[in-house]
């Protein structure tokens, strides 16, 4: 359940997509500039071989250079859910409202 902050934020793009596939591109831009270009596809990779995405390669003969589109799988779906239960506990430890 060891996820860096960008590995959530990703994973939360996909979680909330409902299933769709997104592109790298597509999450950069939705998230307010905390993903960069530059680092979006090093960290896919890194979920894809965690099992946490997958992926696969556009087929639309228009494209010169075929995209790739990402989706959560159910193991990061729940991992992805487990990390917000327990940030949630922590961020309610830090704010003193458990006792």
């Amino acid at each position: 359940m060891n996820l860096t902050n960008k590995e959530a934020l990703i994973l939360e793009q996909l979680a909330v997509s409902a299933g769709s596939e997104l592109y790298g591109l597509q999450m950069v831009k939705a998230s307010n500039d905390e993903l960069k270009m530059g680092t979006i596809y090093v960290t896919l990779g890194r979920l894809e071989k965690k099992g946490f995405v997958q992926s696969r390669r556009e087929q639309d003969p228009a494209q010169t250079i075929p995209r790739r589109l990402y989706k959560i799988t159910g193991a990061g779906r729940k991992t992805f859910e487990a990390w917000s239960a327990a940030m949630a506990v922590y961020h309610a430890g830090l704010a003193g409202e458990l006792a």
